[in-house]
């Protein structure tokens, strides 16, 4: 189990939402859209770091989101209680509260010009964070 575990950690993220997107499974959609996002705030870091460009900034921070946003779809449209799929949920909690902290911190380090669309995002995972949390600590 622990080496399973091991391998899905160092397996690459998905490439495109869209490859997540056509993942049959919704459990483990969600997990490949939370893996997917992860990649994408990277992303964002390192266009900030190397100074890259606005579109590249804004194109890491929406699919940012969009990733945090069908994690939690996929998780609903299960059709599973929340409490039966605790696992996804808590797993998917801690991920978004680890983006919101890197994302606060990626808009510290923009120029005022850039924050509002980092700040845009940070604030939309932050909701999604949020839904997580519900999803966590509902036992309905």
């Amino acid at each position: 189990m622990t080496a399973i575990l091991m391998l899905a950690l160092l397996a690459p993220p998905p490439a495109s939402l869209d490859k997540v997107r056509a993942e049959p499974k919704l459990e483990t959609r969600s997990e490949l859209a939370i893996e997917y996002a992860g990649a994408a705030v990277a992303r964002a870091r390192k266009t900030v770091a190397e100074s890259g460009s606005r579109t590249e900034l804004e194109t890491a921070l929406k699919e940012t989101v969009e990733a945090c946003q069908l994690a939690l779809d996929s998780l609903r449209e299960t059709g599973k209680r929340p409490n039966k799929l605790s696992r996804q949920y808590k797993r998917a909690e801690l991920r978004t509260r680890q983006f919101v902290k890197e994302l606060t911190d990626l808009a510290l380090a923009l120029s005022l010009d850039d924050r509002p669309a980092a700040e845009s995002a940070r604030d939309r995972v932050q909701l999604l964070h949020e839904e997580f949390l519900v999803g966590v600590m509902s036992g309905k």
